[in-house]
């Protein structure tokens, strides 16, 4: 079997990449001996990462765009089945996109993909909110153009039509690696990313105060870069560690760092974040891997992904907003320290999810074959 999967990976974004590694897992899963082309924006690193065959996206105004288009016809043509996402791939704007986004690009691609015969499904995709009528209407056609629509959240789904059902984010779906049954240390990880001027200041004035309270307490501490912006403006974590926060904490490796595949740094930063008691994270899936691996998480919902998630994880009263005051943040933290049950069924109810998304996908895959 051959799965395409159109995915915005490569830009060395944690989050992208696991959500990308999870989806390859779950067909892996069913069957084994299948073949990928990742249709994406830099498909070198996503070859190196993965690895598998990699396609760029069909952009009609880089260069070269005609010969593009053709070769990302003839891949398409030779796929079983093609992928949407997943992550949040339906996005009429974003701090680096102007409108009408990807929607455009999403809908040219599912026409070739009709014309040559291939299936389309959607798989985990989030849609970012603030979109326009014309955006609804474009995605409402591409649900209906699909064999099949898993969200992440039910209000992606409601975008789509009927037919969508709510799968729930692909990382819940993540292997984990055997953890043992070591005692974390008195340590918390702190995942702060840019966001707009004026934000990200008095966000970075309330983290770093609520960090010296916790270091006074006795915690140590290491900062969590999720997000490298390799390609992307703006998406660097490391620049926050660098400007305000190498003088209080270590910075973590990252699975990204270097040119290693993905899949075995995966599982060694796995383990060390399950050696944190506390998680601090801006990040979504910086915060649902921490609840997936049951540490008690603050989630500062910068966008509605974060905190929709986490509602529906039940742990609402542990997301804060990014204009959080530092008493009120670290009020927050000590009361997730102090409630690992919560986060245990918490974690309990992602792995009931991931279920959910791998039967959705296994029942994908049957019904082309």
């Amino acid at each position: 079997m051959r799965v395409g999967i159109v995915a915005w990976a490569g830009s060395d974004n944690l989050g992208d990449e696991i959500l990308l590694h999870s989806l390859i897992s779950c067909v892996r899963a069913v069957r084994e001996d299948t073949s990928f082309v990742v249709f994406t924006p830099d498909p070198d690193r996503v070859a190196e990462l993965h690895p598998v065959d990699a396609e760029p996206m069909p952009t009609l105004r880089a260069r070269g765009a005609a010969a593009r288009q053709g070769a990302v016809q003839r891949a398409i043509r030779g796929c079983d089945i093609l992928f949407f996402g997943p992550g949040t791939v339906f996005q009429e704007r974003s701090p680096n996109l102007p409108w009408p986004g990807t929607l455009v690009l999403f809908a040219r691609i599912l026409g070739m993909a009709r014309l040559g015969g291939t299936p389309v499904a959607a798989v985990g995709v989030g849609v970012r909110e603030g979109g326009t009528p014309f955006g609804r209407q474009l995605l409402r056609l591409i649900g209906s153009a699909s064999v099949a629509v898993g969200t992440r959240d039910r209000r992606s789904a409601s975008y789509f039509g009927r037919a969508a059902q709510v799968i729930g984010d692909m990382a819940y779906a993540l292997p984990l690696p055997d953890l043992g049954a070591a005692e974390p240390d008195q340590r918390f990880a702190l995942s702060v990313r840019p966001l707009a001027a004026g934000t990200e200041d008095r966000l970075v004035t309330s983290v770093s105060q609520c960090a010296d309270r916790l270091l006074h307490d006795g915690w140590s501490a290491a900062f969590l870069p999720m997000a490298f912006g390799r390609g992307a403006r703006g998406e660097d974590d490391r620049s926050l560690y660098e400007r305000d926060f190498r003088d209080r904490m270590e910075l973590l490796a990252n699975p990204l760092d270097g040119h290693a595949p993905l899949a075995g740094a995966l599982d060694e930063w796995l383990r060390t974040l399950a050696t944190h008691r506390l998680v601090l994270a801006t990040r979504l899936h910086a915060a649902v891997i921490a609840v997936a691996l049951a540490i008690p998480t603050v989630a500062i919902g910068y966008e509605r992904k974060v905190i929709d998630a986490f509602a529906d994880l039940g742990l609402d009263r542990f997301v804060v907003p990014p204009e959080v005051g530092s008493e009120t943040l670290h009020r927050t933290a000590i009361m997730a320290a102090g409630a690992p049950a919560a986060f245990r069924a918490a974690s309990a109810r992602i792995a009931s999810q991931g279920k959910v998304a791998q039967q959705f996908v296994a029942s994908v895959l049957g019904r082309v074959g």
